[in-house]
């Protein structure tokens, strides 16, 4: 099977646990022997690159890659615009679109099947009556076990991610310290407490080595990924009760009502005799390891390969040859 995906972004430093999940999807693709390659739809510097045994092409040459790639599928995110744009030149190929959260956009289109992260997210479309597959994120437990550290965490630096809660939590707890993960381009507003560190985004398992407790105070998740990163170091979770966080961690989570701050501080406060933490560090990790990552992968290539273009040959692409891009502009990188 020949995949076109038309992402945001793909590879290097990838800013958010949405195009992570993408990008674990089409790394078990390739894995799987099938043929991807992928246009970013953000603008960017750069040529035509290969990472990971995927070309890499930038927006400019999305023309370009429709016709060298010949995909039998498409897949998209929900909300992309761009990539809306040149699904409409290829309608009749296949087109898996994938939606990782809960868009005010709820129009989903008609695409040939929607990806959902949870029955939770499926559930905030309710118009969406076309074929849809419920199926968690694949979480490499390779990618994110480590020995747990000593900080409460928060992995995000908005409202939206809870850090209001973090700060007024962390102005009760003055001898706790507390890391804050930076969302990409954002500065929180007003200032942390004294014992708050924020950094910047960079490999999770650093910061997972810094976490004794990771903090979910969201407004709203389709799934709890970061919360199951984390469990697969034992690490416990305390999370607001979303439909689409329960769906993710289960009954390992200590869920709290996100205006509750004093609650919030007293569960850190039981987390700190360590008979408790190691209980609730065993039911962490049980709940983790019990999740299938290589079986998402295979369902989710099984889900691909059961899409069937709507023609055999679709006008206007195998008729005409891909016209190759000028040597001099392109570099191919590892």
């Amino acid at each position: 099977m020949r995949v076109l995906a038309i992402l945001p972004v793909y590879g290097r430093a990838l800013p958010t646990g949405a195009f992570v999940t993408t990008a674990e999807y089409v790394r078990g693709l390739v894995t799987a022997g099938h043929t991807v390659d992928v246009v970013t739809t953000i603008k960017e510097p750069g040529e035509l690159r290969t990472e990971g045994g995927v070309r890499v092409w930038p927006l400019r040459y999305w023309r370009h890659a429709l016709r060298a790639a010949r995909p039998g599928l498409l897949i998209t995110h929900h909300g992309d615009r761009k990539a809306a744009r040149i699904v409409a030149q290829a309608a009749s190929i296949p087109h898996l679109l994938m939606v990782h959260g809960m868009s005010e956009a709820r129009d989903l289109g008609n695409p040939s099947l929607v990806w959902f992260p949870s029955a939770a997210c499926r559930d905030h479309y309710p118009a969406h009556r076309g074929r849809t597959l419920v199926l968690p994120p694949p979480i490499d437990p390779g990618l994110y076990r480590t020995t747990p550290g000593s900080m409460v965490t928060l992995n995000g630096s908005t409202t939206a991610k809870g850090a209001d809660v973090l700060a007024a939590v962390a102005e009760r707890m003055p001898d706790t310290r507390f890391l804050m993960v930076r969302a990409t381009g954002h500065t929180p507003a007003g200032l942390l407490p004294a014992n708050v560190e924020l950094v910047d985004r960079t490999d999770p398992r650093t910061v997972y080595a810094r976490t004794r407790v990771l903090l979910m105070p969201s407004t709203t998740e389709s799934y709890g990924r970061a919360g199951v990163e984390a469990m697969l170091s034992g690490i416990p979770v305390l999370a607001a009760p979303l439909p689409g966080m329960r769906e993710a961690l289960g009954d390992s989570a200590t869920y709290i009502p996100r205006e509750d701050t004093a609650r919030w501080v007293a569960e850190l406060d039981r987390l700190n005799d360590p008979a408790v933490y190691a209980a609730a560090s065993a039911r962490c990790r049980a709940h983790a390891d019990g999740l299938d990552y290589a079986g998402n992968l295979r369902a989710f290539e099984a889900a691909c390969r059961s899409l069937r273009p709507r023609r055999t040959r679709p006008p206007g692409l195998a008729v005409r040859p891909p016209p190759a891009p000028r040597r001099k502009h392109l570099r191919t990188a590892a």
